[in-house]
């Protein structure tokens, strides 16, 4: 699979620069939001982090995919991983919704529930007369502030995925028929990055376990995902040390051995460069809103 697409913006979830924070657990809006604006059409672009769920109830139009344009109808439904160069041609006034979920929530999940890496590939499929069941509970729980939240948007968020997998099985077209050796490399990689971000922290250390070379496997997680080896195995340090850092009470020093990194502040300067904010700094965000 190629998404080597120079002339792609890539964007935040808003057209923005891409930030290290989504500002949400997850994102739920109507299509008519954006798209109504823009005449109903998305000009090609991707989001190296987020990966996107559309559900097409009534309309449709045409979605092109890292260059392969996909006709949509009635009870569409488009994955769009990260890193997808995705535009969009909508009929006037098509009614659906788009789900917007940070990599660092769906890959973790994927993993989990995907074996065969279907949710990884862009695809448009018919899903059948009945909207996903938890599309309305959703996209309510996203509109509201109240307890619990964060648990219930990531099991709904959860479920949506389940259910868009079962439908990707079933037989959705994918962009390319069987996965490329590439594909299939960066999919080891993820799985392996996911179970040893804490210890392996060398390119190499990957590319050895995987029986290639570290150039090779930096060229191929830049072709599969806009980014070389080194930032996401660092993206995926920080994203854990923000969560320890703003959910434990370890200190700087524990949330940087547990990382293993070997120095404390070197850690801190990497965290900050990285985020920012300094480690501590970051932390007080959470702190001072008694969060």
């Amino acid at each position: 699979m190629n998404r080597t697409f120079p002339s792609a913006p890539e964007y935040g979830l808003y057209g923005e620069p891409e930030q290290p924070d989504f500002p949400d657990v997850l994102h739920v809006e109507r299509l008519a939001v954006r798209s109504g604006p823009r005449h109903w059409q998305i000009a090609a672009h991707r989001h190296p982090s987020l990966h996107q769920i559309f559900w097409i109830g009534q309309g449709g139009g045409t979605a092109r995919l890292d260059g392969t344009e996909h006709r949509l109808d009635d009870h569409s439904l488009i994955n769009v991983p990260a890193g997808t160069v995705h535009g969009f041609r909508f009929r006037a006034e098509t009614e659906g919704t788009v789900v917007t979920l940070p990599s660092s929530f769906a890959d973790p999940i994927r993993t989990e529930i995907d074996a065969a890496r279907l949710l990884g590939h862009p695809a448009v499929c018919a899903a059948g007369p009945l909207p996903p069941y938890m599309l309305l509970p959703l996209s309510e729980a996203h509109g509201q502030r109240r307890a619990n939240r964060s648990a219930e948007l990531t099991a709904l968020a959860t479920l949506l995925l389940i259910w868009s997998l079962e439908r990707l099985s079933a037989g959705c077209s994918k962009t390319a028929a069987t996965e490329t050796a590439a594909a299939q490399l960066f999919a080891r990689f993820q799985v392996l990055l996911e179970r040893h971000f804490d210890r392996l922290h060398p390119v190499s250390a990957y590319a050895e376990r995987l029986a290639v070379s570290a150039p090779h496997l930096s060229r191929v997680c830049r072709a599969e995902s806009g980014r070389p080896a080194s930032s996401l195995i660092r993206a995926r340090q920080m994203l854990e040390a923000r969560r320890l850092l703003a959910y434990t009470q370890m200190s700087v020093s524990e949330v940087a051995y547990r990382l293993g990194f070997a120095d404390p502040a070197y850690f801190s300067r990497v965290f900050a460069a990285e985020v920012g904010h300094p480690p501590r700094q970051f932390r007080k965000r959470f702190t001072d809103s008694g969060v």
